[in-house]
């Protein structure tokens, strides 16, 4: 886990933790009974503005793209061909799935995020594309060329060898809250 994913966690499950304490004493003192199934409906409300916080810091930490792709409920695949910029692409309920086997990227450095709440995120690179790659889960499963982890709280951080020295980089950026994220590299 990256510090910055573990100070954010770490606030957000202690302000959890505090707002659920504050419904538990507030029932248990007696001053308004609230009862076992509207403290689970609380913990529940407060658990949603979390994830909610947490997406918008998500956001926030998103540099600004030239180009953004958001689907609510839906698949998104890249076409057979293409050209890949630096981009976001995201997508609330559904799957990803980009092959850059053949599109085409630009000389330098592209940055790509994918976010996907709940779903599937699988990416297919070349074999001779240089490739840093930051993965994250909330629960689920991460494989990033090769490298495996599953669980909760799962982040992968995989570079290859002679990234900085390519012609052509890509920097991925893959994150879902529920779900896995699958990132190969291929023959073309």
């Amino acid at each position: 886990m990256t510090s910055r994913l573990g100070d954010v966690f770490a606030l957000s499950l202690g302000t959890y933790l505090a707002l659920l304490g504050a419904l538990v004493l507030v029932d248990s003192a007696g001053v308004h009974r609230i009862g076992t199934l509207r403290l689970v409906e609380g913990g529940l409300g407060i658990g949603l503005i979390i994830l909610g916080v947490l997406s918008m810091l998500a956001a926030m930490r998103v540099r600004k793209f030239a180009r953004q792709l958001s689907r609510t409920f839906g698949h998104v695949r890249s076409a057979e061909e293409w050209h890949v910029d630096d981009a976001v692409v995201r997508t609330v309920i559904g799957d990803i799935h980009l092959d850059l086997r053949r599109a085409t990227l630009p000389e330098g450095e592209t940055e790509l995020t994918l976010l996907c709440w709940l779903g599937t995120i699988q990416v297919r690179a070349p074999r001779d594309l240089a490739l840093d790659v930051t993965a994250q889960t909330f629960v689920g499963t991460v494989d990033v060329l090769g490298t495996r982890e599953e669980g909760v709280i799962r982040d992968i951080a995989v570079r290859t060898d002679g990234y900085e020295a390519a012609p052509r980089r890509l920097k991925l950026r893959v994150s879902t809250f529920v779900g896995e994220l699958l990132v190969v590299r291929s023959e073309r």
